[in-house]
């Protein structure tokens, strides 16, 4: 009897860890004229989100107060990895030419709705990022800053920390210097890298290998395992909010979003009983909403409360 009690006890101390999180609402975002909008972005004003299709493809702005939707473009591949300026004003998107396998990066003027090229027939881009008003590219193994006031590209090393993936290796840039980063290949297996990106101290790295997402010191030490949290990004600088899909080999049986701490613990499932694919989340700049999409297109925004 006394061990049954202790299990439930050990049980019930597990259980409140990781309810760390409540979710004070949840509510259906209307697209306007939109019926379907996928993979949602926090603009930095918290109002309103970017969105394209479900492939990625064009480019569009739902103001979630007025319930109104801006298209902005068509161009394939334009909300893959799009980034926004600090302030709001710039996106810089992309248009892949699937038939010569190039890439042109825009820079989107959101003030005057103007759209301008950045750089042309680029052969493989992944990762941009933006860090003090500078666009930051990696190209044939160097990296590429791009002031937004500027008439052209200046060619000069990212001071900042930058993170991409190039041939599917994780790739850290420190002040232009690039180092290779590769924590879990061994003689017997070549680990592949994706959805890599910084912490927003900048100290901390988030990427996803096999079925698990990962987190790691900028040189790739101090590895931790977070599990199952697919398309992860970072909530602040000590949590991390994803998904936690299943498939059969062809097709999505499920998915929830998930958010854990950077240190592996306390995993919470914040979307519960529910029969829609919830996927692809986004976090605002404050922690404390969350978008996301469902597998009909659906976006909804979920406001959370540190318990």
């Amino acid at each position: 009897m006394k061990k049954i009690l202790l299990f439930l006890m050990v049980v019930s101390a597990l259980i409140v860890d990781a309810q760390q999180f409540e979710v004070v609402s949840l509510q259906q975002v209307k697209t306007g004229e939109r019926e379907a909008a996928y993979h949602p972005r926090f603009m930095p004003n918290g109002k309103t989100l970017m969105v394209c299709d479900e492939n990625y493809d064009g480019l569009g702005l739902v103001n979630m107060e007025s319930q109104s939707y801006t298209h902005l473009t068509d161009m394939r591949g334009a909300g893959y990895k799009a980034v926004i300026s600090e302030d709001g004003k710039t996106i810089v998107t992309r248009e892949i030419n699937v038939m010569e396998q190039k890439t042109t990066l825009y820079k989107l003027d959101l003030v005057n709705m103007e759209l301008h090229s950045v750089m042309n027939d680029v052969d493989h881009v992944n990762n941009l990022d933006f860090v003090n008003g500078e666009l930051s590219v990696a190209q044939r193994g160097a990296t590429t800053r791009y002031r937004l006031n500027a008439a052209k590209l200046i060619y000069a090393p990212v001071k900042d920390v930058y993170v991409t993936e190039e041939d599917l290796k994780l790739v850290v840039y420190v002040s232009g210097v690039r180092n290779v980063i590769d924590p879990l290949s061994t003689e017997d297996y070549d680990a592949p890298y994706c959805w890599s990106s910084v912490s927003p101290n900048r100290e901390k790295l988030l990427f996803v290998s096999g079925n698990d997402a990962y987190v790691s010191n900028i040189d790739g030490t101090d590895l931790v395992c977070l599990g199952m949290v697919h398309a992860p990004v970072w909530r602040g600088n000590d949590h991390v909010v994803g998904m936690e899909d299943y498939d059969d080999g062809h097709v999505f049986l499920g998915s929830d979003i998930v958010i854990v701490k950077a240190d592996g613990t306390g995993k919470q499932k914040l979307t519960t009983n529910s029969s829609e694919l919830n996927m692809y989340p986004s976090v605002s700049a404050d922690g404390s909403k969350i978008a996301y999409h469902t597998g009909e297109g659906k976006i909804y925004l979920m406001t959370i409360k540190e318990k």
